[in-house]
């Protein structure tokens, strides 16, 4: 008789969920990672822009340039607040996710130790049915005399 874990469907179950969530939490910091590039990449034209405005203002520049400049570093000032704040969203989104994962972890834990405990069991009764058996023999062969 092989050792059959009752609740091996409920493990299953719980197993697969934790491996989905954990692909969720992988996706969801793929996003931040992207986010995060797509800001370092607003603050880098950023600080073209200010350098271009910069090397123009060393000569002389008429005011629909410098107003040029002005209007399009705004702009991406706002694109980096944008940007910003889309980051601490993603970033809220990734600590739910993780506590998701964490939670789906503890569930599949606690299925984990009642399979070892049940296992415990089962190899204990194996061991004292064996040990019956073989103190069962032993008894059957003193009383016929067959003692080896």
């Amino acid at each position: 008789m092989a050792f059959h874990f009752r609740l091996e469907s409920v493990l299953t179950v719980r197993k697969n969920i934790e491996e989905q969530v954990q692909l969720k939490l992988a996706r969801e910091q793929m996003v931040l990672s992207n986010h995060q590039a797509r800001l370092a990449a607003l603050q880098g034209q950023r600080s073209e822009l200010s350098a271009a405005m910069e090397q123009r203002k060393k000569k002389t520049m008429a005011g629909r340039m410098f107003l040029y400049y002005m209007e399009a570093m705004r702009v991406q000032e706002l694109q980096i607040l944008m940007q910003q704040s889309t980051i601490a969203a993603q970033k809220k989104i990734v600590e739910k996710v993780r506590s998701e994962l964490a939670e789906a972890m503890k569930k599949r834990k606690i299925m984990d130790v009642l399979r070892e405990k049940e296992l415990e069991r089962y190899l204990l009764e194996t061991r004292r049915k064996e040990q019956n058996e073989s103190d069962e023999q032993a008894l059957l062969r003193y009383g016929r005399g067959i003692v080896k």
